[in-house]
């Protein structure tokens, strides 16, 4: 299965601040690309409880490209894809409140939060937080950067894929009735853990 995995790190408390984009690019399941875009968030603000989570100083990201900057070369990661992100609300909302901020027009694609998934795909876990699974399943990397979040998201979604047989986004949603996610311009329909009661909620702008 050929997907894209994403995770952003935030200076502050707000959706907006994001310092630090992942992505992780997968195709037939096999890992083809890691990349880490660090962003000079906009207002140039950090608290220390953010910057005591993914070690991201202002130093480093003061100049940087702001996100809207980055957008050119980002959106072809996105556009018409399959895309994931554990705790996916988070990393979807930060991708487009920044893009509404920056007056920039949403990308379409699909997308599905692996915590949620993997919840339904191994219940037997005591945790689904992304250090727990990849202490579960073997996968080795560093929490809270955003690249290695990626790819250790995307790697969960592999593990998923192989162990249940599943090759297709279409078939992770019968089998888990999971509701896919969607984006595109002015839209967003949330992934939910349950296929039932999916509504489209328009964005405000």
């Amino acid at each position: 299965m050929d997907f894209v995995a994403i995770d952003f790190e935030t200076a502050t408390s707000k959706w907006t601040s994001i310092c630090s984009m992942g992505i992780c690019v997968v195709e037939n399941n096999e890992i083809k690309e890691v990349k880490e875009l660090l962003v000079k968030p906009v207002p140039f603000e950090f608290n220390e409880y953010n910057i005591a989570i993914h070690g991201i100083t202002p130093q480093e990201v003061m100049y940087k490209p702001t996100f809207d900057k980055y957008w050119a070369e980002i959106e072809p990661y996105l556009q018409n894809k399959v895309v994931i992100a554990h705790n996916a609300s988070f990393d979807i909302g930060a991708l487009t409140k920044t893009l509404d901020m920056f007056g920039l027009e949403l990308p379409e694609f699909k997308y599905l939060c692996t915590v949620k998934l993997s919840q339904k795909a191994y219940p037997e876990l005591p945790s689904h937080k992304l250090n727990c699974l990849g202490d579960s399943l073997g996968i080795d990397f560093s929490h809270h950067t955003a690249c290695d979040d990626a790819y250790a998201c995307a790697m969960v979604l592999v593990h998923i894929l192989e162990d249940f047989g599943i090759n297709s986004l279409e078939e992770i949603e019968e089998r888990f009735e999971i509701g896919v996610g969607k984006v595109f311009p002015g839209y967003v329909e949330p992934c939910r853990k349950n296929k039932k009661k999916n509504k489209v909620t328009q964005k405000s702008h």
